[in-house]
């Protein structure tokens, strides 16, 4: 049976490669193989082989399965610059937006404790 959608909105994620030009006199530590900052590319990739030594390869693709990163995976060597949303994950396809979401309340509290100490107590 055929039918029709009619989307009010679209959001696309394919061949996606990040642009890091605004970034390029900063120092960010980027993945030579993933192109995402590389605590969080480590991490990734960690996850990755612990699933699929865990005998469920399924896992290791699953990016519904996937926990949010911490905080201190989001930082890089340049103070008070992090790299989020989709460019964090560099080339990986694994990337949601809810994870997007939970990157940018958790800097958003990383910032605010480092620059409100008085309200983080």
């Amino acid at each position: 049976e055929e039918f029709v959608v009619r989307p009010q909105c679209l959001v696309s994620h394919v061949g996606f490669r990040p642009d890091y030009e605004l970034a390029r006199e900063l120092q960010v530590h980027l993945c030579y193989a993933s192109e995402g900052p590389m605590k969080l590319a480590s991490s990734l990739l960690a996850a990755r082989v612990a699933a699929e030594r865990g005998g469920d390869a399924s896992a290791a693709g699953d990016c519904l399965s996937q926990a949010p990163p911490g905080r201190d995976l989001l930082t890089t060597p340049e103070p008070r610059f992090h790299v989020l949303g989709a460019k964090s994950y560099g080339r990986a396809s694994s990337f949601l937006l809810a994870i997007g979401h939970k990157q940018v309340q958790g800097v958003v509290a990383l910032l605010a404790e480092a620059l409100l100490p008085e309200l983080s107590m």
